[in-house]
């Protein structure tokens, strides 16, 4: 029998979203991580949930400073109030020029093993006007590829919906 497991972080996909970066030290020095590359995937070793090495701990998590024209929200879908884990999360980060997205950067939470950015969506939004339309494209995009089983299908729906919400939210923000 194989396990699936999701990445249960709130913090996680944001961290993503927002471009920090991770400090690392051990007894080889130190070293800086992005975000989006300290969460390993269980394909690369089942028990490790990111690239830190047996010796090696986080020091610090960086923030790039937000350019003012940055939007940002985190939402999440919950089973019921008294779980504290997202059933699946988005935080979505755009560089606006009025009504136009610049930059966007979208991580899904709850989905995966790692907190899972969606480059597509991001090259769909990046130079556009942010319509309803276009939101609920991001939507739809946000499963491509999806495999969901058979006890969780219902997530690809709620990704869906939640993704172009957000999107939506944040743009008109």
């Amino acid at each position: 029998m194989r396990n699936f497991i999701v990445h249960p972080s709130d913090a996680a996909p944001a961290l993503v979203a927002l471009d920090a970066k991770f400090r690392i030290a051990g007894p080889s020095g130190e070293r800086t991580v992005a975000a989006s590359d300290f969460f390993a995937p269980p394909s690369k070793d089942p028990s490790r949930e990111n690239v830190l090495a047996h010796d090696e701990v986080l020091v610090e998590v960086r923030l790039p400073a937000a350019p003012r024209t940055l939007r940002s929200a985190y939402h999440k879908e919950l089973d019921r109030e008294s779980w504290t884990h997202a059933i699946v999360s988005v935080a979505v980060a755009l560089e606006m020029d009025r009504d136009v997205c610049k930059k966007a950067r979208v991580v899904l939470g709850g989905v995966a093993p790692i907190p899972w950015r969606l480059p597509k969506v991001e090259a769909m939004l990046a130079g556009q006007r942010i319509t309803p339309q276009l939101a609920a494209h991001a939507g739809e995009a946000s499963i491509e590829g999806a495999r969901p089983l058979a006890k969780n299908g219902y997530k690809a729906p709620l990704t869906k919906t939640v993704v172009k919400r957000t999107v939506a939210a944040v743009a008109s923000a």
